[in-house]
């Protein structure tokens, strides 16, 4: 613990450094490190902590590999609430088995729980992964455009005003992006759900419960 907190000391030193912004997944954040991360932030510090949640369906957790459940993340999310941790929640839509229904469920999970922030990303189908060879076999069919923008409309619209949207798609190296090659296409997607948003006549908040 003295390491960590030695490395974060070492980055909320550095000049117009205000905060920290900590990535990490639902069962690698002992308590011992939302500890220090709430104290950073009683020093007067802005600390967000990030959780690559991906989806809130155990099956499709273990089917991608994740390595943890949704019950992780419930416990990792509560602890950080507890203690007045602002948090950004990682969703992927266009996972395994997966469809837009199943992407806005876990969206309602993750904001039943309590959220502060949200980045949302499609699926990259990129080389050396075994999505890669499912890809190649036919196996899994990458998300289509305009799929992914209606989606993604739909659950800007379900989600509450004050929660943050750090990201609404997310790119992948040219030399290493198989499919779907739009994800490379930054400003084309976010335009795209802009005009979308507009067309629907929807913004933020919109359809929240």
């Amino acid at each position: 613990m003295d390491d960590l907190d030695g490395m974060y000391r070492q980055a909320l030193s550095q000049p117009d450094v205000v905060g920290l912004s900590v990535g990490t997944r639902p069962d690698c954040v002992p308590l011992a490190v939302l500890d220090l991360l709430a104290s950073y932030q009683e020093e007067g510090h802005e600390i967000w902590l990030e959780l690559g949640l991906q989806s809130a369906f155990d099956q499709t957790l273990e089917r991608v590999n994740r390595g943890h459940d949704f019950a992780e993340y419930r416990q990792a999310i509560i602890a950080a609430r507890a203690r007045g941790l602002q948090v950004c929640t990682h969703l992927i839509v266009g996972l395994p088995g997966e469809t837009a229904t199943d992407s806005l469920l876990s969206l309602d999970r993750v904001l039943d729980l309590g959220v502060e922030g949200l980045k949302i990303h499609p699926l990259h189908v990129v080389k050396g992964t075994r999505l890669a060879n499912d890809w190649r076999r036919g196996g899994y069919a990458p998300l289509i455009f305009n799929d992914y923008i209606n989606t993604v409309v739909q659950m800007v619209a379900r989600t509450p005003r004050e929660v943050v949207f750090h990201r609404l798609t997310g790119t992948a190296p040219q030399n290493i992006l198989l499919a779907p090659t739009w994800c490379n296409w930054k400003w084309r997607v976010l335009n795209a759900i802009t005009r979308k948003l507009v067309e629907k006549g929807l913004e933020q908040g919109a359809l929240a419960a």
